[in-house]
């Protein structure tokens, strides 16, 4: 753990908050963690955070809509930001992070540059878990849903009240865990439908595209090319050699 001793007290301090806390250098470095943050994270190894781990360079949180305010905090201003959606996983996936998670945590996130003479020597990450997400029950109940629906035109409105999510919250949290949009999803469930059905040589391509509840001279032959890399008639003549 690093414990600089110009900032014993606040180690010390954030040690024993019951919230998770972090500690960074002006440039993003992680200096510490608190038990608490290693406890909620799941966090087998310190040591493979501590002035590795670079909260302005993690992937995960360029890509978070909340990026823009933790540049802010890093350039002298205190920022809080709510219902900040940290997929655990994902986070020690790209990072190469120990330690199995499931997790999603739902949670604010105030961050407080710390300065002196002008300059910032340190800026502290407290998290305010709001909810737990595990076993992704959620998305694989919204994933479910979509399989056996695939026939009904998409509505993700619907779909995220059958998993009682608000509809910007479960698409946000869908692509978190999956990596694709719910439409998406959707889209690539109708194309694998498609794809049994051209297998069936009693059906014309028309046919099989009709069954699946889509027009063959749609947007659907175009969509299925991009997914597959054959045009539909292609992928029934190379699949059924």
């Amino acid at each position: 753990m690093f414990n600089a001793p110009d900032c014993k007290m606040l180690i010390e301090l954030l040690n024993g908050l019951p919230n998770p806390a972090q500690l960074y250098a002006p440039n993003g470095d992680l200096l510490m963690a608190n038990q608490a943050f290693i406890d909620e994270f799941n966090i087998i190894d310190p040591e493979e955070l501590v002035q590795k781990y670079n909260l302005i360079n993690d992937p995960t949180a360029k890509a978070a809509p909340f990026y823009d305010t933790v540049l802010k905090a890093f350039s002298g201003v205190t920022t809080q930001y709510e219902d900040v959606i940290i997929p655990i996983h994902q986070v020690k996936s790209i990072n190469n992070i120990s330690g199995d998670s499931i997790k999603t945590l739902v949670a604010d996130i105030s961050t407080v540059p710390i300065c002196e003479d002008g300059h910032i020597i340190y800026v502290v990450n407290l998290l305010f878990i709001k909810r737990r997400l595990c076993n992704r029950r959620e998305i694989d109940a919204a994933k479910a849903y979509i399989e056996m629906h695939w026939m009904d035109k998409f509505d993700i409105e619907h779909v995220a009240g059958i998993v009682y999510l608000s509809t910007s919250y479960f698409a946000h949290i869908f692509k978190s865990y999956t990596g694709i949009t719910p439409h998406d999803y959707y889209i690539d469930v109708k194309i694998e439908k498609i794809k049994d059905k051209l297998l069936d040589m009693n059906l014309s391509v028309d046919e099989a595209f009709a069954s699946c509840g889509v027009d063959y001279h749609g947007h659907y032959a175009a969509l299925f090319k991009k997914k597959t890399g054959f045009t539909p008639s292609e992928y029934r003549r190379f699949s059924t050699k």
